[in-house]
Order: C-alpha cells, then sequence, then structure tokens
C-alpha cells in the first residue's frame, strides 16, 4: 500500500503501536527519539530506498519517531503480508534477521560514539555519513546547526564552536541550513586520530 507524506508531518511517534515497515520510494524521513522533558536526539536521515519500522513490526510499540523531512512516497507493509511471505517462504526470515542485527550493530556503534568519542569526532563522524547519505555533488550537507547538535548529543554551542575552528582551518563552510564539507580528509583524520 502506498503513503504519502507532505514534509514536517510525522508519520508514526515513539510508543504508537506498530503493525507495519515502510520503504522509502522518494523522500526524506527523519528517525529520532524523545526524551521526557521534550529534548531530541536524532538518530538518522533516511532516503530513497530505504527501510524502516521493522523492529515493532515483530511485536512491541515503536522505539522512535518517523517525521518526513520532505514530501514523500512510501510503500506501506503490514504485518499480515509480511507473516504470510515468512509461512510462504521461510528462509526471508534470515534475511530480517540479518536487518535486526544490522540495526543493532549501528544502535551499539551509536551508543559507544556518544559515550566515548569527543565532540569533535562526533560531529566530524555524522558530517561525513550525512554527507556520504544526503550530500550533493558540491558536498554540502542540507542541516543546520542545531539539527547537528540533535544529532551527536551536543549542544548548539559546542558545535559552533567546533565548526567555527573548522571554518578558519578551511575544512569546511557554512551557510543557513547547510555545510560544506571542503577539507575531507581532515575530518577523516579526526576519525582516526581522536584529536582536530
Amino acid at each position: 500500500m502506498r503513503t504519502t507524506l507532505r514534509g514536517g508531518e510525522v508519520l508514526f511517534t515513539e510508543g504508537d503501536a506498530g503493525d507495519a515497515f515502510y520503504v522509502i520510494e522518494h523522500g526524506r524521513i527523519e528517525i529520532s527519539a524523545h526524551s521526557h522533558d521534550g529534548r531530541k536526539l536524532a538518530l538518522d536521515i533516511l532516503r530513497d530506498g530505504d527501510m524502516f519500522g521493522e523492529i515493532a513490526l515483530f511485536g512491541g510499540d515503536r522505539t522512535a519517531t518517523a517525521t518526513a523531512l520532505t514530501d514523500c512516497a512510501l510503500r506501506r507493509i503490514r504485518r499480515g503480508e509480511v507473516m504470510a511471505a515468512l509461512r510462504r517462504r521461510p528462509e526471508l526470515a534470515l534475511d530480517f534477521i540479518d536487518l535486526l542485527c544490522d540495526r543493532l550493530r549501528v544502535l551499539s556503534r551509536k551508543l559507544e560514539e556518544r559515550a566515548f568519542q569527543p565532540v569533535p569526532v562526533r560531529i566530524a563522524s555524522r558530517l561525513l555519513h550525512l554527507d556520504a547519505r544526503l550530500g550533493g555533488a558540491s558536498g554540502a550537507v542540507a542541516v543546520s546547526q542545531a539539527d547537528l547538535a540533535d544529532f551527536v548529543g551536543a549542544t548548539r554551542e559546542a558545535i559552533a564552536k567546533t565548526l567555527a575552528v573548522w571554518r578558519g582551518r578551511n575544512w569546511v563552510t557554512l551557510s543557513r541550513g547547510a555545510i560544506r564539507i571542503v577539507d575531507r580528509a581532515a575530518l577523516e583524520r579526526i576519525l582516526t586520530t581522536g584529536e582536530e
């Protein structure tokens, strides 16, 4: 079944019952978690061809909130369809197990990064990740400093301070709602050495 969303529309919220997963035909979806006091932690931005929502498909509530960043068209696959396909072709269960294990690996890596890595390493990691997934040929990543703070679990001030240093070194350029990577090697070096 096809589902469409307008930019800014919430598809589901953390804690909602889940009976389907989704494949993005076109558009961008932000996956985020929210604390009880309203703070947001952006987990990822998904694009054409990505799947999401499969964790709640096998029982339990939604573990995150899915919000359309742009107008989107999604293919919704309900639990009943998945279970019928698994009965016909049990080997498909292995594909779902692989997918869920990949999700756990990514989550584990993100938790480790937040617990042990300094803010500049987290910023470099997230910028390179977003650039690989969303960046254009110019190297510009359409993300605001406030959104980047949500992604790395840091304050907006810490993001601004780090990016100002990097801009001074000509590693990045900043514009309203976008960050352009100028020196990719410098950011990759931060990931390997942990130093700016």
